[in-house]
């Protein structure tokens, strides 16, 4: 049975709502755990979320559907990078030991 758009609308609309109140409380742990940092470092962080992705995508048991979900994320992402980008959200530097300054 192939979704009404009325549904597929409301069930984005709550995949949305329920993804914001999550990306708060992620953002908010996030921002919590580092105080135990002099400097956290953000190739720990970024290591850190893939492992919970990873996580997230192995508790899926269906190959395809993992295949699906995971095609989604990716999918997700530059999107997700651009909004970020223009919401001005942060800056961090990053420094290579051994290798020069990006």
């Amino acid at each position: 049975m192939t979704p009404t758009p009325e549904a597929l609308k409301a069930w984005k609309m709550e995949e949305a709502r329920q993804a914001q109140i999550l990306a708060e409380a992620i953002n908010s742990a996030i921002s919590e755990a580092s105080k135990q940092f002099e400097v956290p470092t953000l190739n720990a962080l970024c290591g850190a979320l893939v492992t919970v992705q990873a996580a997230a995508l192995s508790s899926v048991a269906d190959l395809h559907n993992r295949k699906e979900l995971r095609k989604a994320m990716e999918r997700a992402l530059p999107r997700a990078l651009a909004e970020a980008i223009a919401k001005g959200n942060g800056h961090c530097q990053t420094v290579v030991i051994g290798g020069p300054r990006q």
